[in-house]
């Protein structure tokens, strides 16, 4: 009967064949599939759904040879390679997949599934760095795709341990070893460790301006201002021309309570930079703290249009140095301002903290399942 099934009965087993891959009746809808192979033996469409049904059970060998049947009827078939690459990545046919799949890709250039499957096989045969690409190009396809965040992940941190090997194998007394474990501490807000890798890298390597950048930074974090300007200071003197090396310092002489040092240095990155940045803030403290409130009030309202907590920080500033010119109107406003933009940062602040325990809540419920 399946032999001599007419071709309007095609639609009904294409239904059903559909419906039982839905209950997980994977036997059944392979039944139905090939009795549409069998009813329209050229139809793409029937080869193809047998064979995801055989992918979905196992069925790797037939899987494919119904798969390929589907291509060689039409070349066009659309998931076709995609799903010819998973399946012989199943059958540990690495370099047929990858080939099946960049098929797939150039077939269909918004196919997130292919660049996850792509990057994945890649990870998977040891090509971490061939990996990178696709999953971050199936990231911006799909930023939601948990399964592809992990992957990225994987990929990138795979990649960071081979370079940091290699680095190792090319010098082991680098002093970019010591930069790279710096980094590491400085990420994990280990900053004291991360400021004496960065002393070790620079005992080695004096003349690098971004050792000193980095230090000072770290300084900074510990509220170290006086160290840190020392630092920025040496950043400036290796790259004199430099308006972030002079934008570090002047902040960090501001943040130390030197406010005439850190003004020229402050008003010649604002005229580098040309549009609004923190630069504009630390110059309206500098010019307060000197007693310039005509010039902090203009430096501070520049800063407010920059996004972050420097907008916040900005208008406060604004409000004071209106209040010291008698501007009291202006003053009250900044205020206001100030108030309204504190209110929606904490609640936005109040939301993540919500999500990071909603998270972790999740991640130890997952922990002890699995160890029961």
């Amino acid at each position: 009967m399946a032999q001599t099934a007419p071709a309007n009965s095609l639609p009904e087993l294409f239904r059903q064949g559909a419906q039982d891959i839905r209950a997980g009746n994977l036997a059944g809808a392979e039944a139905e599939f090939r009795q549409a192979t069998q009813a329209a033996p050229k139809l793409a469409p029937a080869w193809l759904d047998l064979g995801l049904a055989q992918l979905r059970e196992g069925k790797l060998p037939e899987a494919i040879a119904n798969i390929e049947t589907s291509l060689r009827i039409d070349p066009a078939s659309p998931g076709a390679h995609l799903f010819l690459g998973i399946a012989e990545y199943q059958s540990s046919h690495a370099d047929v997949a990858i080939a099946d799949l960049k098929q797939a890709i150039q077939d269909d250039s918004k196919n997130e599934q292919a660049y996850a499957w792509l990057g994945i096989v890649e990870l998977n045969i040891g090509h971490p760095d061939q990996a990178v690409g696709p999953l971050d190009h199936a990231s911006e396809l799909d930023p939601k795709d948990e399964n592809v965040i992990d992957y990225r992940v994987q990929a990138h941190m795979a990649v960071a341990k081979e370079s940091y090997t290699q680095l190792y194998q090319l010098d082991p007394t680098s002093w970019r070893l010591h930069q790279l474990s710096a980094v590491i501490d400085a990420q994990a807000d280990d900053h004291q460790h991360a400021i004496d890798e960065y002393l070790l890298a620079i005992k080695q390597a004096p003349g690098q301006p971004d050792l000193y950048e980095s230090l000072g930074w770290e300084y900074r974090a510990l509220n170290e201002n006086d160290l840190a300007v020392q630092a920025f200071q040496h950043q400036l003197k290796l790259a004199p021309r430099n308006p972030i090396a002079m934008y570090n310092l002047g902040s960090a002489e501001v943040e130390n309570g030197q406010p005439a040092a850190a003004a020229p240095l402050l008003e010649h990155v604002v005229s580098v930079y040309g549009k609004p940045t923190e630069a504009d803030y630390y110059l309206g403290r500098a010019f307060a703290a000197l007693g310039k409130y005509d010039r902090a009030v203009q430096e501070f309202s520049r800063a407010t249009q920059v996004d972050g907590q420097v907008q916040l920080r900005a208008w406060y500033e604004l409000s004071q140095a209106d209040r010291h010119l008698g501007k009291t109107q202006d003053a009250r406003a900044a205020v206001l301002r100030y108030e309204a933009l504190r209110e929606q940062s904490e609640k936005a602040s109040s939301v993540n903290v919500q999500n990071f325990l909603k998270l972790n809540q999740a991640n130890a419920a997952a922990s002890g399942n699995n160890q029961q």
